[in-house]
This record gives C-alpha cells, sequence and structure tokens, in this order.
C-alpha cells in the first residue's frame, strides 16, 4: 500500500508541473505538499527526488526544492538534441510502421482534433498520446525513452506553444500532414514536418523569454489557441 500511494502521488504532482499548476521557479513547501496530499513527509521527499530525476523540480540544500525552470542555452541544447533524435525515429517508423498502425493512427488524430477543436481539459494530454503513439511504431524503446526525457524536461516550452494564437488551427493541420508523410511513408517529408514542429514551439519560447517577461504566461484557460 505504501508504494502505491508514492506513485499516486508522484504522478500527481508531476500532472501539476506539466499542467503549469506548479509553475517554474515556483517554491515547492513540504509543510504545504504534505496537508494538499495528506501523506508523510517521506513519501513527499521521495516524490521530489524523483522528480528532480526527471529534470522537473531542482532541490538546493537547506533551500527546499523549486520547479524547474530552464536557460536558454539549456533549451536550445535539449532541442537541437530533440531535433536529431526524433528524426531517427521519423525514419525507422516509417519502415516498420504497419497498415493497421496507419488507421490507428488516422483514428487518434481525430479524436484529437475534436478535443482541440472543443478546447477540453484533456486537448494537451491527448495532443501528447498521438505523438508517443507515432514514436512507438518506431520500435525502439530505448528511442522512445529518450524522447519522452527531453519532452518531459523541457515541458514548459511545449505547453506554452498552446498560448500561442491559431496554434490549436496549425497544430491540426500539422496532424493531419505528419499522418500523409507517415502513410506515404516519406521520411524526409516527416523529418522535415517534426523539425518545423519542434522549432515553433522553441522559438516562440524563446521569444519570450528573451523579451520584457521573464517567464511567459502559458494557458490557463483552454480558450486561449
Amino acid at each position: 500500500m505504501p508504494g502505491v500511494i508514492s506513485e499516486r502521488v508522484l504522478r500527481e504532482m508531476e500532472a501539476a508541473i506539466l499542467s503549469g499548476e506548479f509553475k517554474p521557479r515556483e517554491h515547492l513547501v513540504e509543510m504545504e505538499l504534505i496537508d494538499r496530499y495528506g501523506v508523510s513527509r517521506t513519501i513527499i521527499r521521495e516524490a521530489l527526488k524523483k522528480l528532480e530525476d526527471k529534470g522537473l523540480v531542482r532541490i538546493v540544500p537547506h533551500r527546499g526544492a523549486r520547479v524547474a525552470d530552464l536557460s536558454v542555452r539549456e533549451i536550445e541544447e535539449i532541442y537541437f538534441v530533440r531535433a536529431e533524435v526524433e528524426k531517427i525515429a521519423a525514419r525507422l517508423l516509417v519502415k516498420n510502421i504497419q497498415p493497421e498502425e496507419i488507421e490507428s493512427l488516422k483514428k487518434l488524430a481525430r479524436e484529437v482534433e475534436s478535443h482541440l477543436r472543443r478546447k477540453t481539459e484533456q486537448m494537451i494530454e491527448k495532443d501528447g498520446e498521438f505523438h508517443r503513439s507515432i514514436y512507438q511504431t518506431c520500435r525502439n524503446q530505448h528511442l522512445c525513452d529518450l524522447i519522452d526525457h527531453l519532452k518531459t524536461k523541457a515541458y514548459i516550452v511545449g505547453y506554452n506553444a498552446w498560448s500561442m494564437p491559431q496554434r490549436i488551427k496549425e497544430s491540426i493541420r500539422e496532424h493531419q500532414k505528419i499522418v500523409e508523410a507517415i502513410e506515404e511513408r516519406g521520411a524526409p517529408k516527416l523529418e522535415r514536418l517534426i523539425v518545423k514542429h519542434l522549432t515553433f514551439s522553441k522559438n516562440s519560447y524563446l521569444e519570450q523569454l528573451r523579451g520584457n517577461d521573464r517567464w511567459p504566461s502559458v494557458a490557463k484557460e483552454k480558450s486561449v489557441g
């Protein structure tokens, strides 16, 4: 039972960070977390350590834990690696994906489009599911784990992209083009689409990071396109 509780708390804390409920650089006060989740200090500290291992939290001795932020250099480095790794995955998946998996992706793309057009609470989660499903078809679990790790580490960049005007419409078009490229088994086309998607998210965040506001305002409401 303690293990189950620990995993639940870890999942809920991670979700709070990834959703923007806990903001970058926000101080995570142990007593407040204990009250919020109704668990012991030990479980909270274990969860914070695991979140630190994932790159979502930074713990400073005698100063406590804060939600991780990223410098311009860190973002540039992460997205350079992401682009190269995801291009490798694209080349593998066009070779390995099966016809029935393409049909499943088409169905999932339609589901994601429905969530995006209705701006539901689940739209960001469904978008992530779509992209994870794509990379799973590359048949290389280590590659998938690396992509997932890098995406999680730079979560704030992708999340912030949803606050950009017209992002929902652009995302729907991107999904359609990605599915088309996969169905055509066109690796070069798919690679270009992936790089374009990553570059948009990175550049839109960096423009705000380098501007007047140190931290961009992520979309709290799904009404922001």
